[in-house]
């Protein structure tokens, strides 16, 4: 019951109480008068007159007293009326709840994956599910889901993903990831979802796929592709490497050397294009979340510009994010994406420009933003260009390179975070490209407000 209605139920009360001793002040104030006065008409004598009053008074208690009787037997038979109907009510939506339970219950025994439940502040177990007792064992009642899944972990795992389910105290979008587990070595593929527990307080909910059998036959897969790929690798290598030293010879003729610097550009490219390949094939097929941290953004951004191949002196890159922007995920990928995001920027402005890295902290969630001035991207390429190898089709564009693969995999890295990365363009503008990543709110540590910092190069 909310309160604005148990405070209307109060002054209901209050007026029916009210409107009762009301009436029977009035009634009672009546009946001495007018019986007193009808007494005094008939009795002139002082001792008939008192033995009348006292035989009155009597008649008076006996009369107020079986009508308070009355009254107070009606309203404990609506009191019970009203007690049955809610007590049938009650029992109605308590059996309700419980064959929705057993239902759900039926349905997860019935899946072959671990399903579990867990309060999102004490990590306490609220709900397991048989195929996981047959695992884990049984006695799990007033564990914690770290005690009973792990091995030998006494305190919340380090890739938990509690801090991604919740977005301004709400329920955010699901999260979904790999991992191996300590206790028995078996791979799982795991959803976690944020949901309203009946008690009203979040709880994560988690179905837990056992993949180690499809791990295994990827591992192979990999095995296969990391031979092939050191192959490819190892000629690549030595042709980039022998092109590199060629061309910084002296004796080397002009025409020869620009030659040579063709050789060293595509080997490069090609060496790109399998690292590229590589890098996507395993974000799709391991989604194990590792190395998950709080990293400043400023040094991710000043790394990222360092490493920019494709920007030249043309190109005016302009940082601004304050010092204590926060964001959360693995530093090697996230670097990797805003990289290729910048590389990107540069490629498409091919008379250079300004081109801004730009991130803040807001409501949980961390912005990087990537703006450049260039040739811009039309409106219907904007959802195609994180397809794998995926190309820009007007021939001004193909003149700029790019294999195809470096949004995609920013893509892949982006969605493993749990965020989500956009695009607006306007052509023969530019291009900005928006990533949103989730930020845990409640464990944040604590930042100074310092100034803005914006840096040029």
């Amino acid at each position: 019951m909310s309160t604005t209605e148990h405070q209307k139920r109060k002054t209901l009360h209050r007026r029916a109480a009210a409107r009762t001793v009301a009436l029977y002040a009035v009634f009672a104030c009546l009946w001495i008068y007018f019986s007193d006065t009808v007494l005094m008409w008939f009795m002139t004598s002082p001792d008939q007159l008192t033995k009348a009053q006292t035989i009155k008074g009597w008649l008076f208690v006996l009369a107020t007293a079986a009508l308070l009787y009355m009254y107070l037997s009606h309203c404990l038979q609506v009191l019970r009326t009203r007690e049955e109907a809610l007590e049938d009510q009650a029992e109605k939506s308590r059996q309700d709840v419980q064959n929705r339970f057993t239902q759900l219950n039926t349905l997860f025994d019935s899946m072959n994956a671990v399903v579990y439940v867990a309060d999102l502040e004490t990590y306490q177990l609220l709900y397991v599910n048989r195929f996981a007792e047959e695992f884990f064992g049984p006695g799990w009642q007033e564990l914690k889901c770290y005690q009973y899944l792990q091995q030998g972990i006494d305190h919340p795992c380090h890739f938990c993903t509690n801090p991604q389910l919740i977005s301004n105290g709400e329920d955010g979008s699901s999260v979904t990831w790999e991992f191996q587990n300590t206790k028995n070595n078996h791979w799982y593929e795991c959803f976690d979802k944020a949901i309203r527990w009946p008690d009203g307080r979040m709880v994560r909910l988690e179905v837990a796929l056992d993949i180690t059998e499809r791990k295994e036959l990827e591992k192979i897969k990999n095995d296969l592709l990391s031979s092939v790929s050191h192959e490819m690798r190892t000629p690549l290598t030595a042709i980039s490497g022998f092109a590199e030293l060629l061309k910084n010879e002296q004796e080397i003729p002009e025409q020869h050397r620009r030659h040579l610097e063709i050789i060293f550009k595509e080997a490069e490219k090609l060496n790109e294009l399998v690292n590229n390949f590589l890098d996507v094939r395993r974000l799709k097929t391991d989604r194990a979340r590792v190395g998950y941290e709080y990293l400043p953004v400023l040094s991710l951004l000043e790394k990222a510009r360092e490493g920019s191949r494709d920007c030249s002196e043309h190109h005016k890159i302009e940082i601004t994010c304050r010092p204590d922007t926060l964001v959360y995920g693995n530093r090697q990928e996230l670097t990797q994406v805003v990289t290729q995001l910048l590389n990107n920027a540069c490629r498409y402005s091919p008379r250079g420009g300004e081109i801004s890295l730009t991130a803040k902290n807001s409501d949980h969630q961390t912005t990087i933003y990537v703006t450049d001035q260039g040739i811009g991207i039309p409106q219907h390429e904007l959802d195609a260009i994180f397809k794998p190898f995926h190309k820009l089709d007007s021939g001004d564009r193909r003149t700029t390179g790019g294999i195809g693969l470096g949004l995609s995999l920013a893509r892949e890295i982006v969605i493993l975070h749990g965020g989500q990365i956009l695009v607006a363009s306007i052509p023969g503008q530019g291009s900005r490209f928006t990533i949103l990543l989730p930020l845990p709110g409640d464990n944040t540590p604590d930042v100074q407000d310092d100034a803005t910092v914006g840096r040029q190069s």
